[in-house]
């Protein structure tokens, strides 16, 4: 950590001296873009779903200027079963397991539907004069999801940042999406959960430093805490259990971001890849339930492999698609299936919190894929998407007692969805159509080490929530 604090003031002094441009920004129809901007389509419901850190004013160097924007929103969506959600399905994840009454019908075997507007936005982007030899941007932007389930239409920060650019480096300050959800990597799905839960969905507040080291080369480091989407414990979802590791959650990722113009019929050719690696380490309690100082933490360790083909045909027809992997432990905050466990200390006991115990990591694999086609006012597109339940590396204390678990869901072997969507945009008003299924294995016994007993009886249940969206930007 401290190698990685040097590096910033380092990067820091050195800039202060250099000549003051934006050679993370490339150049797409003339239009000049940043490093991790979006696609130039200002109309597409994704450039405003998933807001980046995007420089919003490359030519003014010298003058403040404040630009606003925002969307206007309404999701209406059906589900053929109850869903395991929050925001009253604003932000949808998988279908929930059975529960049966005692005549033996599955309770959660019925359907619902519900209209929201809470995706509604504004947004602020900041120019400032240039400074320390940089370029100077911010960006604010709130939405009407709240804070949390009880704060369902409040007005809740999602995006503040300022970035500092220099000729070949860029320093990113503020909240903003968690490196792992990797800005231009997010699916095009209509649903704003954008992929979850099958990959890293997450904004935090972070330190970010994004360096050029060769032509199409980048490496990123970073230092972040949790804010949005927190780590769960003995004393529920907080922030607690990170800060009293004393260490910031970190990371690297290499990036390659390449485009190709042919020259002869005027297309371009996109390619966007990398990996990354990211460690936290968090510290769950302070004391046992008899009163007894602990600091037993638990460090988790995860890694990220995408790759984004691009091809803009010409001005009215672009096609692509994106790949993503991610091996997460621990991944309760970045709203996927799994998270820790007590790690067992006597087999031939019961769990007891009096005791000073170890923890152990829950293990997720992720996949998804999106292929997606633009022509005209029209795209479409397919998402795939699935997940698997890898459970501990070591054995769990009273495994089948669900107190032995933080985690966001205990008995989920695997999950997979699949959905299509059609988006039709007339200028800033935009119509969106999205059936999505998700399908879920639940178990109903689990191992030593926290894996679905497939030997003994599984459910596997399914949902089909349909998806209709209108949103007007402006």
């Amino acid at each position: 950590m401290k190698f990685i604090f040097t590096t910033i003031i380092l990067i820091i002094s050195f800039n202060t001296f250099s000549q003051s441009q934006d050679t993370l920004n490339y150049k797409r129809h003339k239009k000049a873009k940043d490093f991790f901007s979006l696609q130039d389509t200002d109309t597409i419901r994704e450039r405003h779903s998933v807001t980046t850190a995007s420089d919003q004013f490359p030519d003014k160097k010298k003058r403040w200027d404040l630009s606003w924007s925002g969307l206007v929103s309404q999701d209406l969506f059906w589900d053929t079963r109850k869903p395991t959600e929050s925001r009253d399905g604003g932000i949808y994840l998988y279908p929930a397991d059975v529960f049966y009454d005692k005549n033996g019908k599955d309770i959660n075997g019925y359907g619902s539907f519900n209209f929201v507007a809470m995706n509604t936005r504004l947004n602020l982007k900041i120019q400032a004069p240039d400074a320390l030899g940089a370029k100077i941007s911010g960006m604010i932007e709130g939405w009407f999801m709240g804070i949390s389930n009880t704060d369902i239409n409040g007005f809740a920060l999602r995006h503040a940042l300022i970035k500092i650019d220099w000729k070949s480096t860029q320093l990113l300050l503020g909240q903003t999406w968690h490196p792992l959800f990797t800005e231009r990597m997010f699916a095009y799905t209509v649903a704003g959960s954008a992929g979850a839960p099958f990959q890293p969905f997450a904004r935090v507040p972070q330190v970010r430093v994004t360096q050029k080291i060769a032509k199409s080369n980048y490496i990123l480091v970073y230092l972040n805490a949790q804010r949005d989407v927190m780590t769960f414990g003995t004393n529920g979802a907080s922030t607690e259990y990170l800060r009293q590791s004393m260490m910031p959650e970190m990371g690297i990722q290499y990036i390659f971001d390449s485009q190709k113009q042919d020259k002869k019929n005027s297309s371009t050719h996109n390619i966007y890849a990398g990996l990354g690696f990211n460690f936290k380490r968090i510290v769950p309690r302070l004391m046992t339930a008899d009163t007894v100082a602990t600091r037993k933490g638990l460090n988790s360790y995860s890694g990220i492999a995408f790759f984004h083909y691009e091809h803009l045909i010409n001005k009215q027809l672009k096609t692509g698609f994106k790949l993503k992997a991610a091996f997460i432990q621990n991944c309760y905050e970045y709203l996927m299936i799994g998270g820790y466990a007590i790690k067992e200390y006597d087999e031939n006991t019961t769990l007891d919190f009096k005791n000073n115990y170890d923890y152990t990591n829950l293990n997720t694999l992720s996949f998804w894929g999106d292929l997606y086609l633009n022509y005209r006012s029209w795209e479409v597109g397919l998402f795939a998407g699935y997940c698997k339940n890898l459970g501990a590396f070591s054995p769990i204390q009273s495994s089948e007692n669900r107190l032995s678990y933080y985690t966001r869901v205990v008995n989920a072997d695997f999950m997979y969805r699949l959905s299509l969507r059609l988006k039709y945009t007339a200028n800033k008003l935009q119509f969106c159509l999205e059936p999505e299924y998700t399908s879920v294995i639940y178990g109903t016994s689990l191992t030593r080490k926290g894996k679905v007993d497939i030997a003994e009886p599984t459910h596997w249940v399914h949902n089909l929530r349909v998806l209709v969206s209108t949103v007007l930007y402006f």
